[in-house]
């Protein structure tokens, strides 16, 4: 099985949307609207762009080509839903504070080193601010206090997914492994299985003693798009 390193270097899917005609999607228009209002959309000229190259982003895991393709199957219509009927699927598994969680890889774009972030006043404490990466506004979510309370090690990376017309950063503190798992080892419906809030989770991944939570894209972006009263954390 190929490293995610490997995988990275030879097969990049990018989810999306059409952009506008002011370069914004409309999901990076409704965020900015939301946090940051009046003049958001001179924002990025604002913020030093971050174009990470060598050091800067982990071995392979590096951005398609064509960085302003936002198309790829981890964007498609009830893509989360269509998961359960796979036979196999491929995930990419990280720490966050102490625990592993996973991505469908097919939903992420790359892996970058932390960066300095822009704070936005308005934002809630599970975002810990924006970042210009390379030319896209990318807000950065604390996973560390949606899962954990902020409890953990310290963030050391950024897996960057794109979904639905917005680039979004999950802070992690490494990147572990790739998973190949088979139909067998999954399990969808997750609040009766674990301890842990289940908001943010799509399934787990069972294998002998080990047991890694798969998060949700989807539901990440929502909490980021939802409206004030709306919110859950």
């Amino acid at each position: 099985m190929k490293t995610p390193e490997e995988y990275f270097v030879e097969n990049v899917n990018l989810p999306g949307e059409e952009q506008q005609k002011d370069n914004y999607t409309d999901a990076e228009s409704a965020f900015m609207d939301k946090y940051i209002g009046i003049g958001s959309s001179d924002i990025l000229n604002e913020i030093e762009r971050v174009d990470p190259r060598g050091d800067s982003s982990l071995p392979g895991f590096m951005p398609a080509p064509d960085m302003d393709d936002f198309g790829g199957e981890g964007s498609a219509e009830n893509f989360e839903e269509r998961l359960k009927d796979d036979d196999e699927v491929q995930l990419v598994s990280f720490v966050v504070g102490e625990r592993e969680y996973a991505l469908p890889i097919v939903v992420i774009q790359e892996v970058v080193k932390k960066v300095s972030v822009t704070l936005l006043p308005s934002a809630p404490a599970y975002m810990q601010g924006i970042i210009n990466l390379r030319g896209r506004v990318t807000p950065v979510l604390d996973l560390r206090h949606l899962l954990h309370k902020g409890i953990g090690s310290s963030d050391k990376f950024v897996v960057v997914c794109r979904h639905k017309g917005l680039q979004v950063g999950l802070a992690i503190s490494a990147v572990q492994t790739m998973y190949r798992a088979d139909k067998s080892e999954l399990v969808w419906g997750v609040e009766s299985e674990i301890g842990v809030s289940a908001d943010f989770l799509i399934g787990l991944y069972k294998s002998g003693e080990k047991l890694v939570s798969i998060l949700s894209v989807d539901r990440l972006v929502e909490q980021i798009l939802k409206s004030e009263g709306e919110r859950n954390a």
